[in-house]
C-alpha cells in the first residue's frame, strides 16, 4: 500500500533579467574596511578617561603617602596618636617631654592593666582620662571605673557616666553664648590648674554639682570652674567618690586645634600632668559585651514539632517509593506505514498533472537544479540566481540569457513544453557537471 504525502506549495520564482559577465564584474561587492578597533584607536578614543583615572590614582597614592608620613594612625577625636585637628597628639607629646608616661588604651581591661603597671612602676596615683563620645562602655561597668587610678578626668561624660563615676555631678546643658570656641570663660575658682589657665575656650557641655556637694564651698573638696551660665560650669571637680573626679565639659581644650588658644594648654597640663603616669582611655568596641537577645525560633518551638516533622518526611518518602511511577523496559513499536521516496515523487507528480500545475512543477525542478548547480560551482548557500547564472555561463560558455531562460524566465504553455524545459534543466546540469568534474572522470563522492 502506497500513500501520497500532501503537496507542499512551492513559491514561484520571480523572473530575473540575465546579466552579462562584464556587468556582473562591475557589480562585484566592494568590501568596507575592517571596523575592528585597534589599540591606538582605543586609547585615542578613551584618552580623556584613561588620563582622569591615572590622575585619580596618583592623587590617592600621594594623599595616602602624606597621611602615612604624618604619623597619624588614628583619626578619632582626642586620640593621643592623631595629629588631626581633633586629635590630641600635641598634648601627649608635651606631657611626655615633661616626664609623664602616657599610655593609650581602648578597653577597660587594658586600662586596668595599664593602671596596675603604672603602680608597679612606682606611680602611686596614676591619672586616668576617660573619653567615651560613642557610649561604647556598658553602663554596668562604670562601677569598675570609679576606683580606677589615683584620679579620674571625665571628658564630656553623659548621664550614665556621671551616675556611675561622679553621682554628685549632673548635666547643665549647653554653655551660654557661642559654643564654637569663639568665646572664653574665666576660671573664677581655687583649683590651681584653673588659676594658672586663667580662661579657656567654651565648647561641649556644662555641668553642676548636686546633692550635698552643691552647698559645699571652696575648700570642702568640690570645685566648680569656668562658669558659662546660671550655675553651669565647664569644669567640676568632686572628691565624694573613692578618688577625685574632674569633669571637663569642654573637650576642645585638649585638641590639637584649640590647645594653643586662651589658657587651654595650661589647664590640660595642670589636670593631666599631676602624676608621672597618665592612662588615656577611649572605649572601643572591645568593651561591648554580648547580651542575651530575644529567643530564637528554635527556643519558641515546642519539643514535639521536630519529631513530627521527621515522621512526615519518612511517610512522604515511603509513599513516593510505593506509588511513584517507574520506568519499564524499552518497547519496540513498528511504524505503521513505510513510504518510499520514489512513490512520494510519483504521487506529487500525478497531483501536479491532474491539476495542470505545470509552472509549479517546473519551479520545483528549477529550485532543485539551482541548488545543485550552486554546490557544483562552489557558491554559497545564500547565492542568488544572478550569481548562479553568471557562474554557469563562466563554466559552460552558454550565454547568460539562455541560462536565465532555462532556470527562471521561460514558462511552459503545454505538457510538451514542460517536458522540453525539464530536459533543458537536465542538460544544463550535465553540462556544468562535465565542466567542473570533467567528461572522463565521475564526480567525487558526496558531490551533487
Amino acid at each position: 500500500m502506497s500513500t501520497v504525502a500532501p503537496v507542499t506549495p512551492v513559491t514561484p520564482v520571480t523572473p530575473v533579467t540575465p546579466v552579462t559577465p562584464q556587468k556582473a564584474d562591475a557589480q562585484l561587492p566592494v568590501y568596507a574596511p575592517s571596523s575592528t578597533p585597534t589599540v591606538r584607536r582605543f586609547f585615542r578614543r578613551w584618552s580623556f578617561w584613561v588620563g582622569a583615572a591615572v590622575v585619580v590614582v596618583v592623587a590617592s597614592l600621594l594623599l595616602l603617602l602624606l597621611r602615612g608620613g604624618g604619623g597619624s594612625t588614628d583619626a578619632s577625636a582626642l586620640s593621643i596618636t592623631s595629629a588631626a585637628p581633633g586629635g590630641s597628639k600635641a598634648l601627649g607629646e608635651v606631657l611626655r617631654q615633661q616626664g609623664v608616661t602616657v599610655t593609650a588604651v581602648d578597653s577597660l581591661t587594658a586600662a586596668e592593666a595599664a593602671v596596675a603597671a603604672a603602680k608597679k612602676a612606682g606611680s602611686a596615683q596614676p591619672t586616668v582620662l576617660i573619653y567615651d563620645p560613642d557610649e561604647l562602655l556598658p553602663g554596668d561597668r562604670y562601677a569598675e571605673v570609679a576606683g580606677l587610678g589615683g584620679r579620674i578626668v571625665l571628658v564630656q561624660p553623659d548621664a550614665f557616666e556621671l551616675e556611675g563615676v561622679a553621682p554628685s555631678v549632673s548635666l547643665a546643658g549647653a554653655p551660654s553664648g557661642a559654643a564654637d570656641n569663639s568665646s572664653t570663660a574665666a576660671a573664677d575658682c581655687s583649683l590651681p590648674a584653673a588659676q594658672r589657665a586663667g580662661s579657656i575656650t567654651v565648647s561641649g557641655t556644662t555641668y553642676r554639682l548636686t546633692g550635698a556637694d552643691a552647698g559645699s564651698g571652696p575648700g570642702a573638696g568640690s570645685t566648680t570652674c569656668f562658669a558659662t551660665g546660671d550655675n553651669a560650669y565647664s569644669l567640676v571637680q568632686t572628691t565624694a567618690g573613692p578618688v577625685p573626679v574632674t569633669v571637663l565639659g569642654a573637650p576642645d581644650v585638649l585638641s590639637n586645634e584649640q590647645i594653643v588658644n586662651a589658657g587651654n594648654a595650661a589647664l590640660a597640663l595642670g589636670l593631666l600632668g599631676q602624676s608621672s603616669s597618665l592612662v588615656w582611655y577611649i572605649p572601643s568596641a572591645a568593651d561591648l559585651t554580648a547580651t542575651a537577645g530575644p529567643p530564637s525560633l528554635g527556643d519558641l518551638t515546642p519539643g514535639w514539632v521536630t519529631p513530627v516533622i521527621l515522621l512526615l518526611i519518612l511517610v512522604f518518602i515511603a509513599a513516593a517509593v510505593w506509588r511513584g511511577r517507574r520506568l519499564g523496559p524499552v518497547v519496540i513499536e513498528n511504524l505503521p506505514v513505510i513510504v518510499r521516496g520514489n512513490e512520494t515523487v510519483t504521487g506529487r507528480a500525478r497531483l501536479y498533472a491532474r491539476s495542470a500545475a505545470r509552472t509549479r512543477a517546473l519551479d520545483a525542478l528549477r529550485i532543485g537544479t539551482s541548488g545543485r548547480l550552486a554546490r557544483m560551482l562552489g557558491l554559497s548557500r545564500r547565492a542568488n540566481l544572478d550569481e548562479i547564472v553568471l557562474a554557469t555561463t563562466t563554466a559552460t560558455g552558454i550565454p547568460p540569457a539562455e541560462v536565465a531562460a532555462i532556470l527562471v524566465n521561460r514558462l511552459p504553455g503545454s505538457e510538451a513544453e514542460l517536458l522540453t524545459l525539464s530536459q533543458n534543466l537536465a542538460d544544463l546540469e550535465a553540462a556544468v557537471r562535465r565542466s567542473v568534474y570533467g567528461a572522463a572522470q565521475p564526480p567525487p563522492k558526496g558531490a551533487p
